[in-house]
């Protein structure tokens, strides 16, 4: 009878994933997998970094990479991973309109309150402060109580994260306010103008001087006052998901113009490579602070390139998925209905595996692949399994 009644679930849970993809577009329900997977995987390889301690992992880690493995690193792949929140918030910005558009107002605030507010408020007031406790009070770096080390020694809430899902609730409500004036106002649409590359050209030609200037006062991947939500990605993130939502009556869910991904493509690996060498001048320089903020031509020219890549490099790979990911594959449903949940997740099955592998006298070349990847694989076994055994959370992750 067990048997029985586990063959019925797995069957009922089989044909609710295939009622779920048939209202889906595999190559975006793909791409949030393969981002999130990298996401992941990124944040495991940083618990053992040196050069920046971007990870929750980091300031306590047991070994580091050696400077060639961290350099080499630093150049090769930190180009790519500029633009991967980015390309995140710029699919946000394309499903955001029609998703309004099926609710009313109420509606849609309501539902984004509920899939990105609870989460956040859950994650960053009691989930984290207690993961990092966990992992540091053995250790002696926070000595006293749980309270009274709540708010860790800068006395700020730390997001971890999920500064990604705080931020994107906040655009998602500016948008529904800004949407909510329009209607009320009866204004007209306005006519709808091609994207071309001078509208994205002039879109990172704002984002590079804002972001430089928020650098003056909180540098590339600083804590950012009290809420610690990144402000110093914000001017590109805003840029990337306004981008969206301008796709979205354009066309761009279908396919951006063949014309328009090929320029992107070419302004993205002459960024790519512009990055890797203004790294490699920083680090032989050591001079990698200057890079991440304040007045420096290190710091402005880092402005200009990231812009590029974030905005430019978005697209580009926007389209690449809608011509390379276009398909369900047999993996594709159970990974996609995963992906949120495994992002939620990810920092405790980061540092879990991290710690168990704390005894161990191996060096942090050895561990840092193993973490990623038990920590990719970790991370959406569990989202899977809470969303299918535990009420209440497949409506919300």
């Amino acid at each position: 009878m067990a048997r029985e009644s586990d063959r019925r679930r797995s069957a009922l849970d089989g044909a609710e994933l295939e009622r779920w993809a048939s209202t889906r577009r595999s190559y975006l329900d793909n791409l949030k997998v393969v981002l999130i997977a990298a996401i992941i995987a990124l944040h495991g390889v940083l618990g053992y970094a040196g050069i920046v301690e971007a990870w929750t992992y980091s300031e306590l880690r047991e070994v580091t990479l050696a400077p060639v493995v961290e350099v080499a690193l630093l150049v090769l792949a930190s180009p790519f991973g500029f633009f991967l929140i980015a390309l995140l918030f710029l699919v946000a910005g394309l499903l955001t309109p029609s998703s309004y558009d099926r609710k009313d107002a109420k509606r849609f605030v309501a539902d984004r309150l509920l899939r990105l507010g609870v989460p956040f408020v859950v994650y960053v007031f009691l989930i984290q402060p207690t993961l990092v406790y966990a992992l540091e009070h053995p250790l002696g770096d926070a000595p006293g109580s749980y309270w009274r080390e709540y708010l860790g020694a800068e006395r700020q809430i730390d997001t971890g994260p999920l500064w990604f899902v705080g931020v994107l609730l906040l655009y998602s409500l500016g948008y529904a306010g800004w949407r909510r004036w329009a209607d009320r106002a009866e204004r007209s649409a306005p006519p709808t103008r091609m994207i071309t590359l001078k509208t994205l050209v002039l879109m990172a030609a704002v984002v590079a001087p804002t972001s430089f200037a928020i650098r003056l006062v909180y540098p590339y991947g600083s804590e950012s006052g009290f809420s610690d939500l990144n402000l110093w990605e914000w001017p590109a993130c805003l840029a990337v998901f306004a981008l969206g939502i301008a796709g979205s009556r354009r066309g761009w869910l279908e396919a951006i113009p063949d014309g328009l991904a090929l320029r992107c493509r070419r302004l993205t690996l002459f960024a790519v490579v512009a990055m890797a060498v203004l790294l490699s001048v920083a680090g032989s320089l050591d001079a990698v602070d200057d890079v991440l903020g304040g007045w420096h031509w290190l710091g402005g020219v880092f402005a200009v390139v990231e812009a590029m890549l974030t905005v430019f490099g978005s697209v580009w790979l926007l389209s690449a998925a809608q011509r390379r990911l276009s398909r369900w594959y047999s993996w594709g449903p159970a990974l996609s209905r995963s992906a949120y949940a495994a992002f939620v997740l990810q920092t405790a099955v980061l540092l879990a595996l991290a710690v168990a592998l704390r005894p161990l006298g191996l060096p942090a070349e050895v561990k840092a692949p193993v973490v990623a990847v038990g920590g990719v694989i970790g991370s959406f076994a569990a989202a899977r399994f809470l969303i299918a055994k535990v009420p209440g959370v497949a409506r919300i992750l």
